[in-house]
């Protein structure tokens, strides 16, 4: 028959036991854990098919709506805006923006920085005199895609508020040659280019 251990013996060994189990905690707690998959996260949008895409306001969606300084009534204009993206890289659109509210007679250029998320909402910067945000939706697929967007612009003291959806213009097509809105104006002949310093290169991933 063994003899019993002696109670030297028993504190020695839970000592022993406690202290692994303790080293295997604090190893387990020390050691870094690897980012696991995050549910719903969805890849960048692949945006190279807008690359030397054109974009318009169709008549429909000309009406906007022009706030005043100086207690001025507030005025419906019509405002046609021409899109053209240059770029795509991981999710942002570059290109020029081209704006006239007085029928086509004159043009205000700004270049363009924006970005398409990945649930197809759509953020764009237009850099020209000021800074205007528009936001919105791209929708429809394929051919049929359309950006529907709403955009407020100008000093706190009068600017313009416009929602409208923008369609992709095709060369010879009937816009393509005289812009809704605008005296005959053709899209060639608005899109005189970006303003300089306005249009920083995309790096490539």
């Amino acid at each position: 028959m063994r003899p019993a251990p002696s109670a030297r013996s028993l504190l020695v060994a839970i000592v022993c036991a406690a202290g692994l189990v303790l080293g295997t905690v604090a190893s387990a707690q020390a050691a870094p854990m690897e980012p696991g998959p995050i549910s719903g996260i969805q890849p960048t949008k692949d945006l190279s098919a807008f690359v030397g895409t054109y974009w318009y306001v169709p008549a429909k969606y000309l009406p906007a709506y022009l706030h005043q300084a100086d207690g001025k009534p507030v005025v419906r204009i019509p405002d046609q805006t021409v899109w053209h993206f240059t770029e795509a890289a991981d999710g942002y659109l570059l290109g020029c923006s081209y704006r006239s509210i007085d029928g086509g007679s004159t043009w205000s250029p700004s270049a363009i920085v924006g970005s398409i998320a990945p649930n197809n909402s759509v953020q764009l910067g237009f850099y020209g005199t000021i800074l205007t945000v528009g936001s919105g939706t791209l929708v429809g697929t394929g051919n049929h895609q359309q950006f529907l967007m709403q955009v407020s612009t100008g000093p706190s003291s009068g600017g313009v508020t416009h929602w409208a959806y923008m369609v992709k213009a095709r060369p010879n097509s009937r816009q393509w040659n005289s812009l809704p809105g605008t005296n005959g104006d053709s899209i060639p002949s608005v899109d005189t280019g970006c303003p300089s310093a306005a249009a920083p290169a995309v790096p490539q991933s």
